[in-house]
């Protein structure tokens, strides 16, 4: 860890972090391998990041994430397939204000973003708008310069506008209205 924030000083960091899980390796091994990526490598993205029950100060870590920002890629698929990690195992409710979601290679799960999307609709719930923030958050958190960035966002505001728009139109007004109401309040878990 302190190679990789030598080496890459100026660089944003991106690492695989607490992607094992009970059974491959001893529990004391579960503790530390978030918090080290981000406190000593200096990571800014973590890929998978499932082991976080077991790391030290769990709070303090999330807290710690979420000051400095550091997000999350979770892998649904990939976590389930590999380590048998799902449901009420998986961190993705701890992740959900700080992380995003990413697919895993095409190449080794055969599956791409749109899989991981229905997945956490399917088995976590998670409506369009926390599916558009996590989409949005990509962004945001990604390594592409402030005029890239910039663009990026501005494509896909519109984008989202542009398809909600379209869904709207076709809605009745009694829809609608209905629509925008569930938008706008949050009813209680």
């Amino acid at each position: 860890m302190q190679i990789i924030r030598f080496l890459a000083h100026d660089v944003p960091v991106a690492l695989h972090a607490g992607e094992l899980w009970l059974g491959l390796v001893p529990p004391p091994d579960l503790t530390f391998h978030i918090r080290e990526a981000i406190e000593i490598a200096g990571a800014r993205r973590i890929g998978h990041g499932v082991a976080l029950a077991f790391e030290r100060d769990m709070e303090g870590l999330i807290a710690e994430m979420r000051a400095r920002p550091v997000v999350v890629e979770v892998n649904l698929t990939s976590t389930d397939l590999i380590l048998g990690v799902r449901g009420k195992d998986h961190p993705l409710p701890a992740y959900l204000a700080a992380g995003v979601l990413s697919s895993d290679d095409a190449g080794i799960s055969r599956i791409d973003l749109t899989n991981e999307y229905m997945r956490a609709a399917r088995d976590y719930g998670l409506g369009y708008r926390m599916l558009k923030a996590i989409a949005r958050n990509a962004l945001i958190y990604s390594f592409l310069d402030a005029a890239q960035k910039r663009d990026e966002l501005a494509r896909f505001d519109r984008s989202c506008a542009e398809f909600e728009r379209s869904l709207a139109s076709r809605q009745t007004p009694l829809q609608t209205a209905v629509t925008l109401l569930k938008a706008t309040v949050t009813l209680p878990p």
